[in-house]
């Protein structure tokens, strides 16, 4: 896969011109003497939110004061600039032609709601379900999607939407604050929606804050800043073309204290194009690196790929897993490229929701592969080289059989109001056929694994009579990938298994116990032309 013109064309648009311009070769007399520029009122372009009323206190909501200088900055192309301080807000909207600076020392931390679809109103009550007005008030609807389904949900800490050219820099924090969205989640989320046997629309109506999402924007730049503690998760890149990526950091780590943060993904890429992701740092209590493009019949509908993705020179220490496509695959994914990936875990404090446990390693698989057969897509072309992992429990699950589908109970339109975008989230393909995923063309090179704490592989497409690719991994390849099969501990795992797989080929690579030993995994008999490991 060629990469250089992503830079390349990256580098130009932060150059204004980028070409011609320049230098006139008119006929002119160049003896004559310049003309006197006429004198100009110089153009104000920084703002600063203490200009408007921004204090900076950890107690003030400084969301209106930051909008108007977001506002004007966007006016007159310009940036907005902070003071060093902690500044409480809702969710703020970047413009276009607009620079975010948010320097070292300051930090912009969300301010807590209730965000929440209050399903749990009786309709004999006369009560109106909905969503509570500090939650509405600071982080208003907006279109959206979410898990794959278009709708209208809660707006992101930090919001660029229908823009072009946008900044977001600076050496500082950008907070979610999401210790109040994570305690619903599991103390009232989960059990009311378990009890009605909806726990498929659970994290649609926990409607929680993301950190930063871009939507239908172009050429949005986001560098060196941190994003913690992310509500939801935590950078989204919709329908959005032209992204860079530099330098950013995800910290989002369970601790005692703060519990397990549900869905908190570090960079999803969904359904977007022409994106760098560079030098950045991952700790997320879900995926680290993650790729969609829409979930069953209303992913099928909007049917637009993520494509032309290069993601180098980064580091993962927590996650689900390092790099993951899926699970909603519906307008499917093609031409990435992963490169140059340190994954070393940190170690695991507290059990997650992802499956690391407490005192091993944070990361669960270094490479998930999921869909399902309601989902469809294409994902191919995909290159992985050049990385190298300390640990995880799994080197790679695959999976084409993802919890879908769900119904509504009959209590709802009777006892309950039905949320209004349930009908679009139980839409199915119009056609099975058309749900049926594929994952192919896969390449593999120069990774290393040293610890391995479950089992190597995990991989269970499914087989599909008379169907060669469609829910199955066909045509994987794997070159100077050597795998050390023993835990941390220094105890020999398994190889793992691989069903419904095709065209799997292995070259100068080997998986082998704490003794040396090869290993090979379970081939089941829906798995054909497996080959190339020592051992077979």
């Amino acid at each position: 896969m060629r990469t250089g013109w992503l830079a390349i064309a990256l580098a130009c648009m932060t150059v204004a011109g980028c070409g011609g311009g320049g230098i006139s070769n008119s006929d002119s007399d160049a003896t004559a003497a310049p003309a006197t520029p006429a004198s100009s009122p110089s153009v104000k372009t920084t703002f600063s939110v203490a200009e408007f009323g921004a204090k900076g206190d950890g107690s003030t909501d400084d969301t209106a004061a930051i909008q108007k200088a977001l506002n004007a900055a966007s006016a007159a192309k310009g940036t907005v600039v902070f003071p060093q301080g902690t500044f409480m807000t809702g969710a703020l909207f970047v413009g276009s032609n607009t620079t975010l600076q948010i320097d070292e020392g300051v930090t912009l931390k969300a301010i807590q709601a209730q965000s929440w679809w209050n399903i749990k109103t009786t309709i004999a009550s006369g009560a109106t379900n909905g969503f509570y007005p500090d939650g509405v008030s600071l982080y208003p609807q907006v279109p959206t999607r979410v898990q794959g389904i278009e709708m209208n949900w809660a707006s992101a800490i930090i919001n660029v939407r229908d823009a072009d050219n946008v900044t977001i820099t600076g050496k500082g924090v950008i907070d979610g604050n999401g210790q109040s969205w994570w305690s619903h989640y599991y103390a009232d989320g989960t059990t009311f929606h378990s009890s009605l046997g909806v726990t498929w629309a659970l994290n649609w109506d926990e409607q929680r804050p993301r950190g930063i999402e871009t939507y239908k924007s172009t050429n949005v730049t986001i560098k060196d800043v941190t994003v913690q503690n992310s509500p939801f998760w935590t950078i989204h890149l919709c329908y959005s073309d032209q992204l860079h990526l530099d330098g950013v950091h995800v910290y989002n780590f369970p601790t005692a204290a703060t519990g397990i943060m549900p869905s908190t993904d570090g960079i999803d890429m969904d359904s977007s194009t022409n994106i760098l992701v560079e030098n950045a740092d991952i700790v997320a209590n879900d995926d680290g690196f993650v790729i969609k493009s829409g979930r069953d019949g209303d992913g099928l509908r909007v049917n637009k790929p993520t494509a032309n993705v290069v993601i180098r020179n980064s580091t993962v220490r927590a996650g689900a897993t390092a790099f993951t496509i899926g699970s909603e695959t519906s307008g499917g994914a093609n031409n990435i490229e992963v490169s140059n990936i340190q994954v070393s875990p940190l170690t695991a404090q507290i059990n997650s929701n992802v499956g690391y446990k407490t005192g091993g390693p944070a990361v669960y698989s270094v490479f998930v592969f999921k869909s399902a057969p309601t989902r469809g897509g294409v994902m191919e072309n995909v290159y992985i080289h050049d990385i190298n992992v300390d640990d995880a429990y799994y080197f790679m699950q695959g999976n084409e059989n993802w919890p879908a589908g769900g119904t509504v109970p009959a209590a709802f339109g009777t006892t309950y109001v039905e949320p209004p975008y349930w009908p679009s989230i139980l839409v199915m393909p119009a056609n099975a056929s058309d749900g049926y995923p594929i994952f192919r063309n896969f390449r593999f090179e120069n990774i290393t694994m040293k610890h391995v704490e479950s089992a190597v592989f995990g991989v269970a497409g499914y087989t599909i009579a008379g169907e060669a690719e469609k829910g199955r991994f066909t045509n994987f390849t794997f070159n100077n990938v050597n795998i050390t099969a023993v835990k941390s501990s220094g105890t020999s795992v398994g190889a793992g298994s691989i069903a419904n797989a095709g065209n799997w080929t292995f070259t100068n690579s080997t998986i082998k116990n704490a003794a040396g030993a090869n290993l090979v995994p379970t081939l089941a008999t829906t798995s054909t032309a497996v080959t190339g490991l020592p051992g077979q």
